[in-house]
């Protein structure tokens, strides 16, 4: 057989292979800017935490902002990591520009994720980081910082011969793991056997509750808690209302619920400290947009948190960290996220 009547399959075959390589970072570029469709991947899209609807507020508020068209999908409930996972794949069947996700877990994420990068989509990361580097950028509240911060007040308020307690929201989740690295940091001086664990409440205030009672009752000499997010602290604070004993064990707690600035009003909780959850939810969809229209983005951008006491809890800057303005939020959510 002639060689020569092969070249030109061999040539439409190498065309085509390149054509292939290089489709992801050109389609970009032939398609027109503005009104894009991008999906978000909460790690909780009910309405229990009020955390997660400030954060969609923020959301709303960038896509106007930037014309895209955000579909917001996510398990109702945090703790449900196979439900997430099972949500972001089939985000990704359906191949969006990209995605902005909020990991429920640092490790188990990972294989969706570097398959959607693979496909060309691309991967912003929210809130909580995966161990991976194939999100472009992480936005998120430096949560070492906002666990030293909560560390140190501990410190500050609970005798170093009396013990504390970490109460935290789920396992394997990287605010989780960063937090208590920061906590764990401040109170390095501390004896620590006085450090009595980490108990995670799996995202429930009952659970909470139901770890600081059984605390109290087998340590009579707990000095301090610190709660490492919103149900968490709702749930140990609860717990040392009921019990009256809010004035010998000290509660420092995570975010800005209503219940828990009644809470931090009433001497029950002793200092929170608040995030921005408004301005990560911003910042998120802003640095996606960006990323997907190939403009540079900053590899991590970090929101700042905010340690609030009592005593200062009526300054005009901490009344606007404690009742953010929120008005329209989006309520559209795809079949496949309830």
């Amino acid at each position: 057989m002639n060689a020569n009547r092969w070249i030109p399959a061999l040539g439409l075959l190498a065309f085509l292979t390149l054509v292939a390589m290089v489709w992801p970072h050109v389609r970009p570029m032939l398609e027109p800017r503005g009104g894009e469709t991008v999906y978000v991947v909460l790690k909780t899209t009910g309405p229990q935490m009020e955390f997660w609807q400030i954060v969609r507020a923020g959301l709303q508020a960038a896509a106007l902002e930037y014309d895209v068209e955000p579909v917001i999908v996510g398990p109702q409930w945090e703790k449900d990591v196979d439900h997430q996972i099972e949500i972001l794949a089939e985000v990704i069947e359906r191949n969006p520009r990209g995605i902005l996700l909020a990991a429920s877990d640092f490790n188990r994420l990972v294989p969706l994720a570097e398959q959607a990068a693979a496909r060309g989509i691309t991967i912003v990361t929210l809130d909580s980081a995966l161990n991976s580097d194939v999100p472009v950028s992480f936005v998120a509240t430096d949560n070492v910082s906002a666990g030293m911060k909560a560390g140190r007040e501990i410190q500050r308020l609970v005798p170093t011969h009396r013990p504390v307690a970490l109460v935290s929201h789920i396992e394997g989740v990287a605010t989780a793991i960063e937090r208590e690295e920061g906590v764990r940091t401040a109170l390095a001086n501390r004896d620590p056997r006085l450090i009595l664990g980490t108990f995670y409440s799996q995202n429930e205030p009952d659970i909470a509750y139901a770890i600081v009672l059984e605390l109290v009752e087998r340590y009579p000499d707990l000095g301090g808690i610190v709660a490492m997010n919103e149900s968490s602290t709702v749930g140990a604070g609860r717990a040392l209302r009921d019990l009256g004993i809010a004035d010998r064990v000290h509660l420092v707690g995570f975010d800005n619920s209503r219940e828990e600035i009644e809470f931090l009003q009433q001497g029950i909780v002793k200092a929170l400290v608040v995030q921005r959850p408004f301005n990560m939810g911003y910042l998120g969809i802003r640095t996606l947009v960006q990323a997907i229209r190939r403009q540079p983005v900053d590899p991590v951008i970090h929101t700042d948190a905010v340690l609030v006491r009592r005593d200062d809890m009526f300054t005009e800057e901490n009344q606007k960290l404690l009742f953010p303005i929120v008005q329209g939020r989006y309520a559209e959510q795809s079949s496949f996220a309830e």
